[in-house]
């Protein structure tokens, strides 16, 4: 209750966070907003997601959300916000409050040299990764919470004429969650000195970073990420490039293993045409090989990307570099996020401890549009091996989404989703736990306004011998300006 009571304002600090940067827009700044809400009535015949007692019940989902963007001559700003209030009509645990919010935002303090960059979010997140989930945050499993973050950066830019240009930046950031794992405030502080025009279709660069966590559990101790780095490239062809890189870092962590050490990485990239980029390389740091890829592809209608990454990461540091609502779609053109969709929780998030890992992750996808079809694929992987506690937590999930426009007025989804979870514990207790989930979303929607649909949605999803069929029978409305 006391780590309740110290969030509950946490959403109001988190948009005061933002404030600074709504009045750097100024009055003269391009506007854009919008007002959304949704009203459900859902069934489900396991609210509690339990394998004994298998409850029914009805309730009511109510979520209004906006979105609003401003653009200036020296400011951008974007919000999204969203409210989810469940009402269960049978269910004695109460009534729940569910926020969701992502804020960006960038002032100009002075023209070309000095900005402010301020990043804030909320969402709701599994607790144990492998306990019960149905992929949202509507039922009462007690496996769910609400995580916060917020995230302000001075940078500082000078240009050395054509020769080198400099970059200084410091940061302050913060995670925090309402239910179980702890608090943390990190500093962090970086220098970049980047190769200018001279050299041609050579460049270099020079970069050195620290970063300093402090965990408000008096009893974990702090962390200490530092490294520095030397890069050289160059531009061979119209089509080719070469990259090497030579790295030293000194860090400060709980690990079994060393934690600082030498490295190098050596990479490629093919350009064969400007919608087409490929990059492989191979690298080494103190804990081991560090294989890279990413790859994208676009056409006119599709989009193709995929990426493999090793690097040491943390619980709080995924937080930090992940986001609750997109600004822009799958062709990378903005987009205003619906926020009063149904907010999705996944099952590959690590698990809220202070432990420090080598995060192996994949990610591929596909995204195909016709004119009035809509086809997407994804694939993904991710591999923690935590240094301090012999622990490997793995995930993999696919996924297949599809929709058409039946007719002018009437559409129709379809989503097949596949996941499973695995912690593996052989080298502490000789053992380990997983769980599949397999889920099923499908529905019809039709436009009943220019702003406004009816949609009925129903899903099923199974994991172990959990099960749950629900139905959800909704209107969706929006008012932009």
């Amino acid at each position: 209750m006391l780590k309740f009571a110290r969030h509950r304002h946490l959403v109001s600090l988190c948009l005061c966070a933002t404030a600074p940067l709504i009045w750097g827009t100024g009055w003269s700044a391009d506007w854009r907003l919008s007002r959304q809400l949704s009203v459900n009535g859902v069934y489900t015949d396991n609210l509690s997601l339990s394998e004994e007692d298998q409850g029914s019940d009805f309730y009511v989902e109510l979520t209004p959300g906006f979105v609003v963007s401003g653009k200036g001559g020296r400011a951008e700003f974007d919000l999204a916000y969203s409210l989810q209030y469940l009402n269960y009509l049978s269910s004695d645990n109460g009534d729940q409050a569910n926020h969701r919010l992502q804020g960006n935002g960038r002032v100009e303090l002075f023209r070309e040299r000095l900005f402010v960059d301020a990043k804030t979010t909320a969402r709701q997140e599994l607790i144990d990764p492998l306990g019960p989930t149905s992929g949202d945050a509507t039922n009462l499993s007690g496996n769910l919470q609400t995580s916060y973050t917020y995230e302000i950066s001075p940078t500082y830019y000078e240009r050395f004429g054509r020769r080198a240009e400099l970059t200084a930046r410091v940061s302050n950031n913060g995670v925090f969650y309402s239910d179980e794992g702890s608090d943390s405030i990190g500093y962090d502080g970086s220098i970049e000195l980047r190769s200018g025009p001279a050299f041609g279709t050579t460049n270099w660069a020079l970069l050195v970073s620290s970063e300093h966590v402090d965990y408000q559990d008096d009893e974990v101790p702090s962390d200490t990420y530092s490294d520095a780095s030397f890069l050289l490239g160059n531009q061979l062809s119209r089509r080719w490039r070469l990259d090497g890189t030579l790295l030293y870092e000194d860090n400060d962590y709980t690990s079994r293993d060393g934690t600082s050490g030498a490295g190098w990485e050596l990479s490629t990239t093919w350009t064969p045409t400007p919608r087409t980029s490929l990059r492989v390389g191979i690298g080494h740091r103190y804990f081991g090989m560090t294989p890279v890829l990413d790859f994208s592809h676009r056409s006119k209608r599709s989009v193709w990307r995929a990426s493999y990454v090793r690097d040491v990461s943390s619980a709080r540091g995924d937080r930090i570099g992940s986001q609750v609502f997109a600004f822009e779609d799958a062709f990378g053109d903005p987009t205003v996020p619906e926020v009063t969709a149904p907010f999705e929780v996944g099952d590959d998030t690590a698990a809220p401890t202070t432990g420090t890992y080598v995060s192996n992750t994949f990610e591929s996808s596909y995204t195909l549009q016709t004119r009035r079809s809509t086809l997407g694929a994804s694939l993904g992987y991710v591999l923690r091996e935590y240094e301090a506690t012999a622990e490997d937590q793995s995930t993999m999930r696919a996924r297949l989404f599809w929709s058409r426009q039946l007719s002018g007025l009437t559409r129709s989804n379809l989503t097949l989703g596949w996941s499973r979870s695995e912690l593996d514990q052989t080298s502490v207790t000789d053992g380990s736990d997983e769980r599949d989930e397999y889920t099923l979303d499908a529905g019809l929607s039709r436009r009943v306004g220019t702003n406004t649909r009816v949609a009925l949605q129903y899903r099923l999803s199974s994991s172990d011998d959990v099960t749950e069929n629900r139905v959800t029978l909704g209107l969706v409305t929006s008012w932009s300006d």
